[in-house]
């Protein structure tokens, strides 16, 4: 290496987080994706990430000296976005890693959550069986200031993660439409879906529009 190139590193700023993903079991993670989110400042724009290859390893580099929370996720295998507390709770804590001067690439294995339940179904308008893409909430039953909503997510055939082993109320709304609210028959879940993980649940919503208000009488 040239004397350039080592003063350039000698004053560099940045560094790079090496790691590997696995599985509840221990097994290699390929096709996850690792991200790294700054836990000394306030972050700004998208955050840092890289994915794994077939040996389940990952290398998320540029990243300025400082400390680092990180995680994984694998949504398409039903590991779910963890950086969202709906998935975690707020109490849940990531690994911490500091990169530095005297420790540019620090290394970290990076164990997946447990995976999700999954919601399947589609939304109509329940007298004319339109095809509907609608809002949604769902909140935690035991931490209701736990939720998430918005709308993209309840389309008219869609697919949902949401936390297993977890108490979840569930409202559909649409502008024109009835609110639809999940009801178990199971009076213990207090109308809430509880799913274990890969567990899934398919459900069918019909939205009524709402009735047109009269006027009153004169």
């Amino acid at each position: 290496m040239s004397v350039l190139a080592l003063s350039s590193l000698a004053f560099s700023q940045e560094g790079s987080i090496v790691g590997t993903v696995v599985d509840e079991d221990g097994n290699f993670v390929a096709g996850a994706t690792a991200y790294a989110s700054t836990a000394s400042r306030i972050h700004k724009g998208v955050t840092p990430y890289a994915s794994t290859d077939v040996n389940g390893q990952f290398v998320i580099s540029k990243l300025d000296f400082g400390k680092y929370s990180v995680w994984a996720a694998k949504p398409v295998e039903d590991y779910p976005e963890l950086y969202l507390a709906f998935y975690t709770g707020f109490a849940a804590k990531f690994p911490v890693i500091t990169i530095s001067a005297h420790h540019r690439s620090p290394t970290i294995v990076l164990r997946l959550g447990k995976k999700a339940g999954i919601l399947r179904g589609t939304v109509t308008d329940a007298v004319t069986e339109r095809p509907l893409n609608a809002n949604v909430e769902f909140r935690w039953l035991l931490e209701p200031k736990n939720f998430m909503s918005g709308s993209g997510l309840t389309n008219a055939q869609f697919r949902i993660l949401i936390p297993s082993d977890t108490l979840i109320t569930m409202v559909v709304s649409l502008d024109g439409y009835e609110n639809w609210r999940y009801e178990s028959t199971d009076e213990s879940r207090k109308n809430a879906i509880l799913l274990r993980p890969q567990e899934e649940m398919q459900l069918d919503i019909r939205l009524t529009p709402k009735q047109p208000t009269r006027g009153k009488p004169q």
